[in-house]
C-alpha cells in the first residue's frame, strides 16, 4: 500500500513538472515570434526611410 502511494506521488510530481515545462516552452515560442516580428518591423522601417 505504501508503494502505491509513492508511485501516485511520483506521477503527480511528474505531471506537474511536465505541465510547467510545457507552459514555459509555449511562452518561449511566443516570445521568439514577438522578437522576430519586432526585428522585422525595425528593419522594414529602416529600408523605407533610407
Amino acid at each position: 500500500m505504501e508503494l502505491l502511494s509513492f508511485f501516485d506521488t511520483l506521477a503527480s510530481t511528474w505531471g506537474d513538472e511536465i505541465l510547467v515545462w510545457a507552459v514555459a516552452a509555449v511562452a518561449g515560442c511566443i516570445c521568439l515570434v514577438a522578437v522576430v516580428n519586432v526585428l522585422d518591423m525595425f528593419l522594414d522601417s529602416n529600408n523605407e526611410t533610407g
